[in-house]
């Protein structure tokens, strides 16, 4: 079955029928055990010949779930093309393996192209989950996760050093326990539970823009800073209310000098 076609074959009746006369390549010819080993794929392109010229990372492409593993799901793109969603790119949930709900094998959706390695025949995709505006097949309209941006993110998983948030697909940030905000004998877990949304700013982002250095506690502050430039502007006095306080206190100044 696996030299049939291209894509994957579960049955040879989906290609062929008893009585059909069809053309086939000779692959191998082993006369000691009297076999000979024949393709039908052989006699069509490799669709993986044309796959650095039609994907491009970050398009998104129609795709349809072929099963699910322990580690991911693989998508069909194209016949002869699967790629795998890893577990890794799927929106937090709350739970070890949340993710499953979210695909099921014959499920068709929109996934975006993260990586694409030809000669291992290997391209990473993950589920579009919200409805952005695009154009179909063009790059999808990410967020910049640059220094100082502040964005919105999903609480992963929880480490001794910190809390770890999901980003985008294939981008997760660290919150370092000095930068959440809380104080030290505080419940990290219970203050940002697993799935929850969380904004925060983007403090660094080495050169690979694997590392990312987050501030939930920047957030925080940067609120108090908007209340109090607010309350200011509402209880500023007038240019009126200044002069007139400035007259009595130069007043009461000469006074307690005589």
């Amino acid at each position: 079955m696996s030299e049939m076609a291209w894509s994957r074959v579960s049955d040879p009746a989906e290609i062929v029928k008893t009585g059909d006369e069809i053309t086939v390549k000779v692959l191998r010819a082993d006369e000691e055990k009297q076999k000979i080993a024949l393709g039908l794929k052989q006699l069509s392109a490799d669709p993986w010949s044309r796959v650095q010229e039609v994907y491009k990372v970050g398009q998104l492409r129609p795709g349809r779930v072929t099963r699910v593993a322990k580690f991911g799901a693989f998508v069909e793109l194209e016949p002869g093309v699967e790629a795998l969603a890893h577990a890794s790119t799927f929106e937090p949930t709350g739970g070890a393996e949340g993710w499953r709900a979210q695909v099921a094998p014959g499920m068709t959706a929109e996934f975006e192209i993260l990586a694409i390695e030809p000669e291992q025949k290997r391209i990473g995709v993950a589920l579009v989950q919200d409805a952005w505006g695009r154009v179909e097949g063009s790059p999808r309209a990410r967020p910049d996760i640059v220094p100082g941006a502040r964005l919105t993110g999903k609480v992963e998983r929880h480490e001794k050093f910190g809390v770890f948030i999901f980003l985008a697909p294939g981008r997760t940030g660290d919150i370092p326990i000095s930068e959440t905000g809380i104080a030290k004998e505080a419940d990290v877990q219970r203050a940002f539970p697993v799935g929850a949304d969380v904004e925060v700013v983007v403090l660094e982002v080495d050169p690979s823009g694997r590392r990312i250095r987050l501030s939930a506690k920047a957030v925080q502050e940067a609120r108090e800073a908007e209340e109090v430039r607010e309350w200011t502007e509402r209880n500023a006095p007038s240019a009126e209310g200044l002069g007139t306080l400035a007259d009595k206190l130069r007043a009461a100044l000469k006074s307690q000098e005589k």
